[in-house]
């Protein structure tokens, strides 16, 4: 009796692990990394550098359902700005990186984004297309090199990575498929001159 009871934590291992694997290959989420990208790209001038663009195709039933459970997530933007040198390597002129952060409130039953490049508290909604829209799009994010040569030739990248709040050591390993949801979308390019 004892021996059967040792064997059985092992057993219940085996099982768990092969159960999480078969979650993770027969998730719709699986093929989810293909599909999200950059687009709606608009750079202005005036008076600074700026821009807006938005995430196609960032949400799937699985996410929708993780960020309604209570589970904070995160969109991780990345712009950089190259100045294209046609002879030698393009040169890096600026990285910027921030963040969208959404968390449901189930007992209020409503959103809260936090949009790092606004800097304010954040926008409480209990619309999920308007959470959608929020997390998903750029508007007029401003992007300050130190200085751009008239007349160069420039290519701003756009990168979009989604992140599942890291959880305790101990989750981590209890809830690893959760990783599944986690994307990162190919870089957007846009060449301007000033």
């Amino acid at each position: 009796m004892y021996g059967s009871m040792m064997s059985m934590p092992s057993g219940l291992k085996k099982l768990f692990i092969a159960l999480l694997l078969a979650l993770s290959v027969l998730s719709p989420a699986a093929g989810f990394c293909e599909e999200a990208r950059i687009d709606d790209v608009k750079v202005s001038w005036t008076p600074s550098l700026n821009a807006s663009f938005e995430v196609k195709d960032a949400f799937t039933k699985d996410i929708d359902e993780a960020i309604k459970s209570g589970m904070p997530t995160s969109f991780n933007f990345i712009i950089e700005l190259e100045r294209v040198n046609s002879v030698w390597f393009d040169e890096l002129v600026g990285r910027w990186e921030f963040k969208h952060t959404v968390k449901y409130d189930t007992l209020k039953e409503e959103y809260e984004v936090l949009l790092d490049e606004t800097g304010d508290k954040g926008v409480r909604t209990k619309d999920m297309n308007e959470m959608k829209t929020l997390m998903a799009t750029g508007t007029s994010v401003a992007v300050t090199p130190a200085h751009l040569v008239p007349g160069a030739e420039y290519e701003l990248k756009i990168k979009a990575e989604l992140r599942t709040t890291e959880l305790p050591f101990i989750l981590n390993y209890m809830l690893f498929f959760v990783k599944i949801w986690d994307f990162k979308t190919d870089w957007y390019s846009y060449s301007f001159r000033p």
